[in-house]
């Protein structure tokens, strides 16, 4: 009897995930390779019968039937995308809606690989983070310090981290030097601010304004210091040690990686054109699937990137000019930061056509990944998921961001 109802439950929470993805070549590869990866990769892998008790007493069946309905509902109102929710260390439902290529009518699947946008910034935040543990930068450093043309002073690194340096927006005052069919670069961006000397938006370190600006230099430096091409960098010392073999930066000369890769639409299918700022990188970029995100999100909850006092330091927040419950740390935003019973830690991206949301509560444990390449703003609400996992109506817990006054 007590087999029987195991193989029930096992069939029943099947339903909530694609048949077709119940083994991706991404999680094959994880599984032959883990003892090469870094710990964090695999920590936490449960026993089949593990997984199951974990998954009967949060009542998974319940949570995953709930989370269909919304997605489903959600379709129908334009939603495009992929889905990955985790609670206690074990998948929840993971699922794929609608179409990676429109024109060839190719259906989105698990290794479907998705531009984050803004969620790139992290990425970008713990290259730097990285690379000071190594001791080849520190929080104080300055621009300057590494690109002396560069016309800003005391505009530190710390400062770029947490969107305090002040400067203008690069996709605001540059706009007059976009050029048809081509694209541009980070160190082309530099050499613009060298040249034109842009007003700032605000003395450094007087207030947040969340900048895009900011993680363009950040991504300059780290190819400064860390003597490779961005996407290179990234892939040899973040993406590979993690096993997270889908992800790259879009400026990448290895077209073997770009498999899979999705385009970005309007909601009436219109495929969005290269964009002339698509070449600059670390404030976007990164493409990645959500197989590969929740790694992402298992690092940030281990010591096995960096450490736990830098990630600490990451998740704290850094603004305190205006109140209230949202601030920003390095790379993420946070709301109710100082509590940690509620804290959650999260970022929203949008750019050309994507549109995708990553949400992770420490105390809670749980991890919210949702990636569209189809323009709508549903994958901002994550209230009703939110409710689902804890149990509560959290209608009032975070308000979907204005995307749209953040550049992506």
């Amino acid at each position: 009897m007590k087999n029987a109802f195991i193989l029930c439950f096992l069939f029943m929470f099947l339903a909530c995930t694609n048949s077709n993805q119940a083994k991706t070549s991404n999680n094959s590869v994880l599984k032959s390779e883990c003892c090469e990866l870094l710990p964090c990769v695999c920590a936490n892998d449960f026993s089949s019968t593990e997984e199951l008790a974990i998954k009967y007493k949060m009542n998974a069946n319940a949570i995953c039937t709930r989370l269909d309905s919304l997605f489903l509902s959600r379709v129908k109102y334009g939603f495009n995308g992929n889905v990955l929710i985790a609670k206690n260390g074990v998948v929840l439902y993971k699922k794929s809606f609608g179409l990676e290529n429109f024109s060839k009518k190719d259906s989105l699947n698990a290794d479907s690989k998705f531009q984050l946008a803004s969620i790139s910034k992290q990425f970008t935040a713990v290259a730097i983070l990285k690379l000071i543990e190594e001791k080849k930068l520190t929080l104080q450093n300055t621009v300057d310090q590494f690109f002396p043309a560069f016309p800003y002073k005391n505009i530190t690194i710390k400062s770029l981290l947490s969107h305090r340096s002040g400067l203008p927006e690069y996709l605001h005052v540059f706009n007059s030097k976009i050029r048809p069919f081509s694209i541009t670069n980070n160190l082309e961006v530099l050499t613009w601010f060298a040249e034109e000397k842009p007003p700032v938006a605000a003395p450094v370190e007087t207030k947040f304004a969340y900048c895009n600006t900011n993680y363009c230099v950040l991504a300059a430096i780290v190819e400064n210091v860390g003597g490779e091409d961005f996407a290179v960098y990234m892939r040899k010392n973040i993406f590979l040690p993690l096993g997270m073999n889908n992800s790259f930066v879009l400026t990448t000369s290895d077209p073997s990686i770009n498999i899979r890769r999705t385009f970005g639409y309007t909601p009436k299918w219109e495929m969005h054109d290269l964009d002339f700022f698509d070449g600059v990188v670390g404030d976007k970029g990164v493409f990645t699937t959500t197989t590969d995100l929740y790694i992402w999100s298992k690092m940030l909850k281990s010591n096995c990137l960096l450490s736990k006092e830098t990630i600490h330091e990451m998740f704290q927040p850094r603004s305190f000019e205006k109140p209230g419950r949202k601030n920003y740390g390095y790379g993420f935003r946070m709301l109710d930061a100082q509590n940690d019973s509620l804290k959650l830690i999260y970022h929203n991206g949008w750019w050309k056509g994507y549109n995708t949301s990553f949400y992770m509560s420490p105390f809670n444990d749980y991890t919210i990944i949702v990636l569209g390449n189809k323009y709508n703003r549903s994958i901002y609400q994550a209230q009703p998921i939110i409710g689902f996992l804890t149990g509560k109506a959290e209608t009032s817990v975070i308000e979907a961001e204005d995307v749209t006054s953040e550049g992506h």
